[in-house]
């Protein structure tokens, strides 16, 4: 039993991740405007939310944009039901920047934000104020309970950061499991050790699958396409193909010691460039629509709900310890099954 604890902790660590990570609500955020662009004087918009409840915190409800340093607030809105408002706004002073952010607050929502909301229409303002009046009043608490951050563009689709990133660090850590049994191969001459690289080489490779399919499934839904030029995703791909041809190698050589030694070398130089495309490489240039590269910000950067990181990292460790695991029952059915050739 002393070393089922790690196997046990990590099916846990799983089924708590993909449970919360399917049935946890997401929190509420703001989906779309209507019409995208303000023009010059006032201009009324249909706010549209998600999970929101604008007539249920009607009294409480507070809209405004911000361009730069300035706030404003809507003119007059009317709450048409729990994920519609009908807002105006009046822009009453100079503009600094071409685009507005919106924001809808209420004592059930809390604050709800959509970065550059609105572009201005060649907006042209001449009068300004002396003084400008504060329209915000203190914005009240809420208590939503447990829940996912609502982002922009991802919105559902951020559960499949549960699924994807753990894939991926369970596939780089069996890979580097493969790595040392190879260097233990090519020291020591035990073909047991090759083995073990090759076995775990295959669980890698299946985190691997699992890792570019959910990716596909996410650039599908949020980029519009089940594959885009991304050096992340180029760089994922082609250490996908540089492990395959490990395999190709090893089934080219009829002589057992000549085919684990070569495959051994190969190995290593597989990992190495596993960590050259897949960390390295797509960091050097600056061409890409994948979150931490190219100077997108990471989700730990731009995630302010802790929430999501009470199940992120847990679905981390546990597809770890299940890489593990898997590999572990591979390489002993392998073993029995060279033992049972042999007799």
């Amino acid at each position: 039993m002393r070393g089922l604890w790690w196997k046990i902790g990590s099916a846990i660590l799983v089924i708590y991740s993909v449970f919360l990570g399917l049935l946890a609500p997401l929190n509420p955020g703001i989906k779309t405007v209507d019409p995208a662009q303000l023009n010059n004087g006032g201009t009324t918009v249909i706010i549209t939310g998600y999970n929101s409840h604008f007539a249920d915190a009607a009294q409480s409800q507070q809209v405004w944009l911000t361009n730069g340093d300035e706030i404003f607030c809507a003119y007059e809105y009317q709450v048409v039901d729990n994920t519609h408002i009908r807002a105006t706004f009046s822009i009453y002073q100079d503009i600094s920047e071409a685009f507005f952010d919106l924001y809808v607050h209420n004592a059930v929502d809390g604050t709800m934000h959509l970065p550059d909301a609105f572009l201005q229409n060649a907006m042209e303002v001449s009068l300004k104020p002396d003084k400008i009046e504060p329209c915000l009043t203190a914005l009240a608490e809420a208590d939503r309970g447990f829940g996912f951050p609502n982002q922009p563009i991802l919105n559902e689709t951020i559960r499949n950061l549960l699924f994807h990133v753990p894939s991926w660090f369970a596939m780089i850590l069996i890979m580097a499991v493969s790595f040392g049994y190879s260097i233990v191969h090519l020291r020591h001459s035990r073909l047991d050790a090759d083995a073990a690289a090759a076995n775990a080489a295959r669980v890698g490779l299946l985190f691997a699958f699992i890792g570019l399919a959910t990716g596909m499934i996410w650039a599908r839904f949020t980029w519009g396409a089940w594959w885009v030029n991304d050096r992340r995703l180029n760089g994922a791909a082609v250490a996908t193909l540089i492990y395959l041809a490990y395999f190709v190698l090893r089934s080219s050589v009829n002589e057992e010691q000549k085919a684990a030694r070569l495959a051994g070398v190969y190995n290593i130089f597989a990992f190495v460039m596993m960590l050259l495309f897949v960390m390295v490489w797509p960091r050097l240039g600056a061409d890409s629509l994948h979150p931490g590269v190219g100077g997108n910000p990471a989700f730990n950067q731009y995630d302010l709900d802790d929430n999501l990181r009470l199940v992120f990292y847990p679905a981390v460790l546990g597809w770890m310890g299940m890489s593990l695991w898997i590999f572990q029952l591979q390489n002993r059915m392998d073993r029995l099954r060279r033992i049972a050739d042999e007799h």
